[in-house]
This record gives structure tokens, C-alpha cells and sequence, in this order.
């Protein structure tokens, strides 16, 4: 988290408290409680903080949760600043360039197609999938080992009991859904470190990968191997 981000949340919270705030010595779990906010003052920090980033609350309101923690105040104005990253003299790599290939480095950090998740999973890597639909269609069919977080239901309740240590891939039906994405909005704006899987549970049927529920393929055909491997 860059110090301009955990400045600006000082900043916040000791207008909130009435009293300058060094954040500098706590850890990002520390609870907004333990500085003496209730659930109030907290929605009132976290206004102050979206209005001062020129956020549209109505427009954002369905994937903003509560924060609990300075991690998550940190999220949510990491997620909403503009900083300034700083340039390098020596480079003479074109502004175009380089937007160009931070474009497709974000798209890499934060998606995943169904090939390299089910590496990941064959792999034992620490991942948690996260069906984003409804506990219906979840009983359906879904990817296997994947958990039910339907994305209405987010909120800092319900992901009290969650690790934060393993990365989260969310997913929905496919790319005329938008359950996954804001599954992962709500996932990432509370902390928690998050993919989204690209095509959903379309493409991870298409790719001939199996699934569980009622309507489960339990004999996928035998895989292709992903075109982009090679």
C-alpha cells in the first residue's frame, strides 16, 4: 500500500476521531473499533473518503461494503485514488507503449481463464473459488471444490470468517453475467486478493472440465489442450 493512500486515510480517520492519527506502527488488521468509531462514524468515514475521490456513491453502491479494518479502508482508497506513480528518466519507452502493456499486465493480475485455474488447482496452489450466482444455481452445477458466496449477500459479516492469505478467483455463468465481477469487486474492496475468471462456468464446460451439482457433468470428454499453451 503506497503511503500517499495511508496518509489520506490518517487524514480521514483523525477528522473522524478529532485528533492526529499515526497509522504508521499498526497493522492493516487493526479494527476501526479499536480507535473508537461505531458503525456510524465508520459510514461516515468511508463517505467523506468516496466524495473526496469524486466517487458516485449511488453508482458504486452495490459493491461497497462497510470497512472493519484499516486494510479495508486501505482497499477501498487504493481502489479509488489517483496516484501519481513516479517515471523513470532513463526509459524511452512511449507513453503509448507503456499504457499498452500495463493494460494487458492488469488484465494477467487480475483475470484467469479456466486452463490455468484448473493448473492451479491439479497444482494444490492456495486458492479459493467463489461461485458469485445465486445458492440455486450454484446447487445446479458448479466447478468442484468451488464455494457458494452469492455476491448479494457480501458483507463484512460474511467474510468474517474468511482467510486472507489465499488468492480468490470468482466466477458466474459466463460473459453475459456480472456476478463474478461483482463478486470481486466486493472481495477486493475488503481486502482479499481476487481474479476473475474469464467466461465463467460457460468456458470451463466448453474447455470440457467437470462439474458438481445436479445437473453435473461427472464424464467431461477427454480435455484438448488450451490453445495459448503452446
Amino acid at each position: 500500500m503506497s503511503v500517499e493512500v495511508k496518509d489520506k486515510v490518517a487524514d480521514y480517520l483523525g477528522e473522524a476521531l478529532g485528533r492526529p492519527i499515526d497509522l504508521a506502527p499498526l497493522p492493516g488488521d487493526t479494527t476501526l473499533n479499536s480507535f473508537g468509531l461505531d458503525s456510524l462514524s465508520t459510514i461516515g468515514v468511508l463517505v467523506t473518503l468516496l466524495e473526496d475521490c469524486g466517487v458516485d456513491l449511488g453508482e458504486h453502491a452495490d459493491s461497497l461494503v462497510t470497512p472493519s479494518t484499516l486494510d479495508d479502508l486501505y482497499a477501498i482508497a487504493g481502489r479509488f485514488m489517483k496516484v501519481e506513480e513516479p517515471t523513470s528518466n532513463g526509459s524511452d519507452m512511449s507513453r503509448e507503449l507503456r499504457s499498452q502493456l500495463d493494460y494487458y499486465q492488469e488484465k494477467l493480475a487480475y483475470e484467469i481463464d479456466a486452463a490455468d485455474l484448473k493448473a492451479a488447482l491439479d497444482e494444490g496452489q492456495d486458492l479459493v473459488v467463489v461461485d458469485g450466482r445465486s445458492s440455486e444455481a450454484y446447487e445446479l452445477e458448479h466447478i468442484p471444490g468451488a464455494v457458494s458466496i452469492p455476491h448479494r449477500s457480501i458483507s463484512q459479516e460474511s467474510l468474517a470468517g474468511l482467510s486472507r492469505t489465499p488468492l480468490y478467483v470468482a466466477y458466474c455463468d459466463g460473459i453475459g453475467c456480472n456476478a463474478s465481477t461483482k463478486t470481486a469487486i466486493k472481495l477486493a474492496s475488503s481486502g482479499f486478493r481476487v481474479k476473475e475468471l474469464i467466461g465463467g462456468l460457460d468456458w470451463w464446460k466448453r474447455d470440457n472440465y467437470p462439474t458438481e451439482g445436479r445437473a453435473a457433468r461427472c464424464d467431461a470428454p477427454v480435455h484438448a489442450n488450451c490453445g495459448c499453451a503452446g
